[in-house]
């Protein structure tokens, strides 16, 4: 099989689209606080520039998958990324905020046809086992753009300004795209049954099919949680670092490189969980208790009083423990989901990357909405959000999850 042959070759192209694609939101974030000055705007103003696009990725998310359904991987992938090649140029050199914001969601359509997509491809090709691992492996990709993007966009902002970034997003992705429709082959198979038995009606039978199975509901809620605290940390730390605390752009930048490894360390014990046979709730389990480690940790910053370093340090490690925890979280749910909804699992990992955007715009609108300090306002948010994952896992019907 073609895809059998090339699968490395193909993964490993997977996992630079998702980074490129994640860079969207991760490469400019060291410049958050210069655009502020530059359009004049609040806090909560620019964070407009991630939380629309979050937004924008949930409401793509939910209709992408069956579009591809209907038209096929390939096409949906070619039509969709060169949109967010234009999109990114433009914001480049747009002078606007509302059209830079604008800009943002048409970036968002690329971005959610990669998320989505690729992952369909993975599950037309792969076994269940396969999945666990492909998809443990794809989210390196995910890992790797806040470790090296912000690194990178605080470089060319020094360089140069924050347009920089976006102009990079551009070139690299026209070259993947490129190589993308090089090597992809088309590998959803059942694209006229899919159409033979498509129907508005039938859709949303199956969008309120999914929405209306607990476990679901309970899944949504405990990887929402975790999905919230992480774009909250992406959405409130430039200020805490750079403004609060006046450590430079640069050095900030290298705090996202501690926070990937830390992502990179839990999906290798996570892959080696699920080599050796750990039922995924149990996985998941691990993850929420190194949750409420990170938490605990984070809730000792407040009491660092003026001692910067120990506060910085303090919140660092917090955040690097909650965001290992999401290894251990995010992908035995992804593939549980494809995989218990059959032929609707189109329709239900949709539904699930909208819903997890939701949770993410909801944690950057709390944290940049809380009236503290930003640094409290990172400590409250994340105890806010594991909360609500804790709330998911009590309530989730464990039986179904455990086989």
């Amino acid at each position: 099989m073609y895809i059998q042959r090339h699968k490395q070759q193909l993964l490993f192209l997977m996992i630079l689209l998702l980074f490129v694609s994640q860079a969207c939101t991760d490469i400019f974030v060291p410049g958050l606080p210069e655009m502020s000055h530059e359009f004049a705007s609040s806090i909560k103003q620019m964070n407009l520039t991630i939380s629309v696009y979050i937004y924008a990725q949930a409401f793509f998310f939910l209709i992408i998958g069956v579009i591809s359904d209907l038209f096929g991987r390939r096409r949906v992938l070619l039509a969709c990324i060169p949109l967010q090649i234009i999109a990114s140029f433009a914001i480049a050199m747009t002078n606007s905020l509302t059209l830079l914001i604008i800009l943002r969601v048409i970036q968002a359509l690329g971005s959610s046809a990669i998320y989505i997509v690729l992952r369909l491809v993975i599950k037309d090709t792969l076994n269940k086992e396969e999945q666990i691992h492909a998809t443990g492996m794809l989210l390196i990709g995910l890992v790797l753009s806040p470790a090296l993007a912000p690194v990178i966009g605080a470089h060319l902002i020094n360089w140069w300004n924050w347009r920089a970034c976006f102009i990079l997003i551009g070139v690299s992705m026209t070259g993947l795209v490129i190589w993308l429709a090089i090597l992809l082959p088309e590998t959803n198979l059942r694209i006229q049954q899919f159409r033979n038995e498509f129907s508005f009606k039938a859709q949303l039978a199956n969008y309120t099919g999914v929405l209306q199975d607990r476990l679901f509901i309970m899944l949504i809620i405990l990887v929402g949680g975790t999905f919230a605290s992480y774009y909250g940390f992406i959405a409130i730390s430039s200020y805490m670092y750079i403004d609060e605390y006046h450590t430079s752009n640069t050095l900030y930048s290298y705090t996202y490189v501690a926070i990937a490894a830390a992502y990179l360390l839990g999906n290798r014990i996570m892959l080696w969980l699920n080599k050796e046979q750990v039922r995924p709730w149990r996985i998941i389990q691990y993850g929420l208790i190194i949750s409420c480690i990170g938490v605990t940790v984070m809730i000792s910053s407040l009491f660092g009083q003026t001692h910067i370093f120990l506060i910085l340090g303090l919140a660092t490690f917090g955040s690097l423990l909650i965001r290992l925890a999401t290894a251990f979280i995010n992908p035995p749910i992804q593939v549980l989901v494809m995989n218990y909804f059959g032929n609707a699992g189109s329709n239900a990992i949709g539904l699930l990357s909208c819903l997890q955007y939701v949770f993410a715009g909801f944690g950057t609108a709390v944290v940049s909405g809380l009236p503290f300090a930003p640094s409290v306002n990172l400590v409250v948010s994340s105890i806010l959000f594991t909360l609500i994952s804790l709330v998911g896992y009590y309530f989730c019907p464990h039986s179904k999850i455990q086989h």
